[in-house]
């Protein structure tokens, strides 16, 4: 058929009524996939010519994850897409603000359904067109400079499908918008609230519950956006471009793609029967759908108003009551602005109260909820019976977690998936304990982390401030770790099963001290490491400090810490015997000196408190007395008074005490050891100095002498 309304002969004249659109698109795909695959395999020839590149094979590898960092998964891309979608969707419609062209179309003997398919259809030819282009030639200069293999092919094709559904969620949202309004400020700002609505919103309630929830927890559970692609394209494509290979790249997309096609399709549903109802007078009106201006304004208004509070609360040093004022100003305020928008008449700033008044109803019923607690989230413990499992995170142990399928996750994930407490009476009581609790008195106040698995299938997350001070919290925190559930969701070493194969080097260090361990002798230290452990409880790693640390490491720069405490007999056993044990206490025959260094605290604190009720002059004095450095060092070469200080020192240069008591080192002191260069302590021979603290109360005499301030300038 090659009548002038026929459906192809309607598709080139509405390309030709598109020509600058197909120039921005054509351009800016052929400019960014280009000018990436330049940039990038540059960057790879210019590492070579450095050396950085041992074998031809690993110049070769880097430059195909270069090439499909370019064609693929790039950061550089989506911004782009979003904005091409914008565009599109917006010039296509864009007759429809104006009541002459809207006459005019209506005029021509073409059904609304054809002109819809044409307009829609073509929009989506655009971006087609002008992505493979730059794909293809992106993939040209790759090929060019032999960077192109399965994977670089797979993973661009992976990508294809994942932009190009991207794109159609955020046309289908940009014509959407077209359709409810009708000029083009009004379109971008629907079109804004749609994209980002949901981010918005959620990230003011999560501030909410911060700021006035104390048991409030992200920890093992985050609210995320259900609806928003923005956040879904940021929040996995770091996972996704850091993928094995491409099935495991296609296993976090797919899914994801997915949900984009179905949040697509329902835009789009909507969209249509917009357009099928819109009436031909909504050209130059801000709202096609009068019903929509006190919907729009009211759910606007809500985040909009939060966010002002936010302001307020931050500027105002958490002033709550300032907060709810800014709350409901900033309501007010954008309810007379957007009745100005509607009727673009100044005069219109209070028309429509009724829906302004449902609109500070609601900030106000929100900010009550979260300021007086409404519903009891401080309060929630669920009952003994209605408990499945606990996993528990008290603060204090960090390491790193990964296994053969995931390069690295996070602590949370690890212990979500790998800890099941079946005996939850202690962390119930915990919770208990933590309630009333003022966190004023306590001695050393941290957050436990809980996640319930209630029978029911919820989950429910809270974080519990307790007192590790206390003797009822250790007992119970005891109780907790002693669990074998607990052990296996803390500490990837007992029960992982990745195999030696990929382990590349074993290190034992005490600070100072670095022995390398033989990879074969790995099932030996892992074993006897894993029967020690069955003493392991919270008042062992409380008011004990490691004697060293274990590092396994493995390829991809993986690593697992081990720590290991004096009464961990069969491990120090074993490394007596491959002559890789050595005692955190140093001999002073090895040490050529040993630098104090006395800070003086009590003073800097006497000059740094303020008598606010002073004359202003007095109360200045005070201020830049506090400047002053009262710091005293003393360097001790004496081999007698070295061995005098050596029994009373703990080394904190690489070593740490998760879950220790930081009270039980002096931190008025810091100390400096150097060891002789002619030694045979096997210290790390990058650096002959390492860094001591003394334990609380240990400082002899001679050195507190030696390090006195005498009150003249050190």
């Amino acid at each position: 058929m090659t009548s002038k309304n026929s459906f192809l002969a309607s598709c080139r004249e509405n390309h030709k009524r598109r020509i600058w659109v197909w120039i921005v698109a054509v351009l800016s795909q052929l400019l960014l996939y280009g000018g990436m695959m330049m940039i990038y395999l540059s960057r790879i020839r210019g590492y070579q010519a450095n050396g950085d590149y041992r074998s031809p094979a690993g110049f070769q590898e880097a430059m195909c994850r270069a090439a499909r960092d370019a064609l693929a998964f790039s950061d550089n891309l989506y911004g782009t897409i979003f904005i091409l979608a914008a565009i599109i969707g917006m010039q296509g419609f864009s007759y429809l603000y104006d009541r002459r062209k809207v006459d005019m179309y209506h005029s021509v003997p073409v059904s609304k359904d054809k002109r819809f398919a044409v307009v829609y259809l073509n929009g989506i030819f655009i971006y087609l067109a002008a992505n493979l282009s730059g794909m293809i030639l992106g993939t040209v200069i790759a090929v060019s400079q032999k960077a192109v293999n399965v994977d670089v092919l797979a993973n661009a094709g992976l990508a294809f499908v994942w932009n190009l559904f991207l794109f159609l969620a955020v046309y289908h949202m940009m014509i959407l918008a077209v359709m409810l309004t009708g000029n083009r400020f009004v379109t971008v700002c629907v079109f804004l609230a749609f994209a980002l609505y949901e981010l918005c919103l959620q990230s003011q309630i999560g501030s909410l519950k911060r700021i006035f929830f104390k048991t409030y927890s992200e920890y093992y559970i985050s609210t995320e956006p259900k609806l928003s692609v923005i956040y879904d394209c940021t929040l996995n494509i770091w996972n996704i471009k850091n993928a094995s290979d491409a099935a495991d790249a296609a296993a976090i997309a797919m899914p994801i793609v997915a949900k984009w096609i179905l949040i697509a399709a329902v835009l789009l549903a909507l969209t249509y029967l917009a357009y099928k109802k819109r009436p031909s007078e909504a050209a130059g009106q801000a709202m096609a759908f009068p019903f929509m201006e006190p919907v729009f304004k009211v759910a606007v208004a809500i985040p909009i108003a939060l966010l002002a509070g936010g302001l307020v609360y931050d500027t105002s040093y958490q002033n709550e009551m300032l907060q709810m004022a800014g709350m409901l100003a900033g309501g007010l305020i954008f309810c007379a602005a957007s009745e100005v928008l509607f009727d673009f008449d100044i005069r219109s700033l209070f028309k429509h109260l009724p829906s302004s008044g449902i609109a500070l109803a609601c900030i106000l019923a929100i900010f009550s909820v979260f300021k007086w607690d409404i519903f009891g989230y401080d309060n929630y413990i669920p009952a003994q019976n209605k408990v499945e499992s606990i996993a528990i995170s008290a603060d204090g142990y960090y390491d790193s977690y990964w296994d053969e399928n995931r390069p690295y996750f996070e602590k949370s994930q690890f212990e979500k998936e790998n800890m099941f407490l079946t005996d939850t009476e202690p962390v119930l009581a915990l919770a208990k304990a933590a309630e009333g609790a003022d966190p004023e008195t306590m001695g050393d106040d941290r957050y436990v982390q809980i996640l319930y698995r209630l029978k029911s299938g919820r989950q429910v997350a809270r974080a519990v401030q307790t007192d590790y001070d206390d003797p009822a919290t250790e007992e119970l925190l005891n109780q907790i770790f002693r669990t074998d559930a607990f052990k296996k969701g803390v500490f990837q070493g007992i029960t992982d099963e990745t195999s030696y194969a990929a382990l590349e080097g074993i290190i034992y260090t005490n600070g100072p001290a670095r022995a390398v361990i033989p990879v074969e002798e790995a099932g030996r230290l892992r074993e006897a490491w894993i029967k020690d452990m069955e003493q392991f409880d919270f008042s062992l790693v409380r008011h004990n400090r490691p004697c060293g640390i274990l590092y396994f490491n493995y390829k991809n720069y993986n690593q697992r810490q081990w720590y290991v405490y004096d009464s961990f007999e069969n491990t120090v056993s074993a490394l007596k015997e491959l002559k890789a044990y050595y005692p955190m206490e140093l001999d002073a025959a090895d040490i050529e000196s040993v630098t104090v260094t006395c800070y003086h605290n009590e003073l800097t604190q006497q000059d740094n408190t303020v008598d606010y009720e002073a004359e202003p002059r007095a109360v200045a004095e005070t201020w830049d007395a506090g400047d002053t450095d009262y710091s005293v060092s003393e360097t001790f070469y004496d081999e007698e008074q070295i061995a005098q200080i050596l029994p009373h020192i703990y080394c904190t240069w690489g070593i740490d005490a998760p879950w220790g008591r930081y009270k039980d080192l002096d931190e008025n002191y810091s100390l400096e050891v150097v060891f002789k260069r002619d030694t045979t302590y096997p210290y790390q021979r990058d650096s002959y100095y390492f860094g001591y603290s003394f334990y609380a109360g240990q400082v002899p005499d001679f050195v507190v002498e030696a390090t006195a301030y005498s009150g003249e300038s050190e």
